[in-house]
Formats: C-alpha cells, sequence, structure tokens
C-alpha cells in the first residue's frame, strides 16, 4: 500500500536550516555509530518544494530538535528553528 505523502514547501533560508540540522544530525549518529542511511535519504529528496510522507517529516523533525537543543544549549536564539519546527509538525498532525 502507497504511503501517504503531502507537500511541502520551504523557503531558501528554511532549507539552509534543514540541511544543517540534518547533517549535524547525521554526524551525531555517526559518532554514536548508528547507520545515517535514513537521514541521508531525506538529504537526497530536500528541495524547496517536496512530498514527504510521516517517515521522512519525523526525520526532519528530530534533526531540527536536537539542533534546538544544542543552540538552546549555547544560549543562541532559536525562534527560526521553533518556527520551522512548528510548521513541520502541524504538516505531520494533518497526516
Amino acid at each position: 500500500m502507497f504511503k501517504k505523502k503531502k507537500k511541502i514547501e520551504l523557503n531558501n533560508d528554511e532549507l539552509r536550516i534543514m540541511l544543517y540540522s540534518l547533517t549535524d544530525f547525521r554526524n551525531a549518529l555517526l559518532q554514536e555509530n548508528k547507520y545515517p542511511d535514513a537521514v541521508n535519504e531525506v538529504m537526497a529528496k530536500l528541495k524547496n518544494k517536496m512530498k514527504a510522507d510521516k517517515y521522512d517529516l519525523g526525520i526532519m523533525i528530530n534533526g531540527l530538535d536536537k539542533k534546538r537543543k544544542t543552540m538552546i544549549a549555547e544560549n543562541e536564539d532559536t525562534s527560526v528553528i521553533d518556527d520551522l519546527l512548528l510548521k513541520l509538525i502541524k504538516i505531520h498532525e494533518d497526516m
């Protein structure tokens, strides 16, 4: 059976943030000797307008959450990440 996919539109800033977050998430998985294959697949699919299923969205949300926690630990502003996280969580809930 086919998975339900939802169209996600990201502007250039959101796309850049997502790529950095997923890269950090991938590197953290590698340091923990875990397979980053799922993150690699999502990074390959990432573009301004993409269709993603719940699994892809979950990976993106986890990557952003990990980046957000790192930024909080370093006392950096997380408002941009928070907005993007809320946008993706809303899409995830609507699926």
